[in-house]
């Protein structure tokens, strides 16, 4: 049997958590270290947004007067408030025998992990695979949007996910939403209002009792069997967490990086 390597952490800031999944995916993409599944979560709520998405398309006085960090993903896609939530990332080399090298089949594999582990909690949720526009692909929320395998109840979106292909690997990361606090997010981000915001859900609409650990478990069960692998729980290495270091500092903290568009 193959193993995954999960790395399950406490909450943390913005610019550490996206430093941390980019030094995993690069040791991994040059097999130092092995796939890696990752949950984790965020000490403040923060805005992500996406690698090719415009600045502007986040109130920066408003997040600045609260104290929310904003940081840009390797990834695409709209802009996050991640608050409550657990967030997942995993990353892979090419030619591994558990992933396709194909995004869309990557994106089913890891969809149905997801879903599996929902079930778990009697969650009646549904993945499509059917490539579809919102038809509001202008919409800064990234939840607004819908996409390849991205997971829904009662036609609500409560999972969203990117993925970063290379040569010889990918990293996709995504966010479980525990609660969903529409105001804020209202608040957080340019033109945008309650009206926009209907297909937006929470997990605990539907499992009101549910907590990050919970959930954590219930998932690495569900890849577990999914993917007919062990999961070996495990830290960062210390290669992984000084690069991690250095990628704070010289990338997700700076302007250059953040306000690149």
């Amino acid at each position: 049997m193959q193993f995954i390597r999960l790395v399950s952490q406490g909450p943390e800031h913005a610019f550490f958590n996206m430093a941390l999944d980019e030094a995993i995916a690069e040791a991994v993409r040059a097999k130092l270290s092995p796939p890696t599944l990752r949950f984790y979560r965020w000490d403040r709520p923060s805005i992500s947004i996406g690698y090719f998405q415009k600045a502007s398309d986040v109130d920066l006085d408003y997040c600045r007067k609260k104290g929310y960090p904003l940081v840009r993903r390797l990834t695409g896609g709209r802009a996050i408030l991640h608050d409550e939530e657990l967030t997942y990332s995993i990353s892979s080399f090419a030619g591994s025998a558990l992933f396709k090298d194909r995004l869309l089949e990557t994106y089913r594999v890891i969809s149905n992990a997801l879903l599996r582990g929902l079930k778990l909690h009697g969650i009646d949720a549904r993945v499509s695979f059917q490539k579809k526009r919102s038809g509001h692909h202008k919409n800064p929320s990234c939840f607004k949007s819908m996409s390849y395998g991205e997971i829904t109840v009662n036609g609500k979106k409560i999972i969203g996910s990117a993925q970063k292909r290379y040569k010889n690997g990918f990293l996709q990361h995504g966010s479980l939403l525990l609660d969903y606090k529409a105001d804020e997010l209202c608040n957080t981000l340019m033109e945008i209002g309650p009206d926009d915001l209907t297909r937006i859900g929470s997990i605990r609409e539907c499992a009101s009792g549910i907590t990050p650990d919970r959930l954590s478990r219930s998932l690495k069960e569900a890849f577990e069997k999914e993917l007919n692998v062990k999961l070996i729980s495990d830290i960062p290495s210390k290669a992984e967490l000084k690069a991690a270091d250095k990628l704070v500092k010289t990338k997700y903290s700076a302007d250059e990086w953040n306000l690149r568009r």
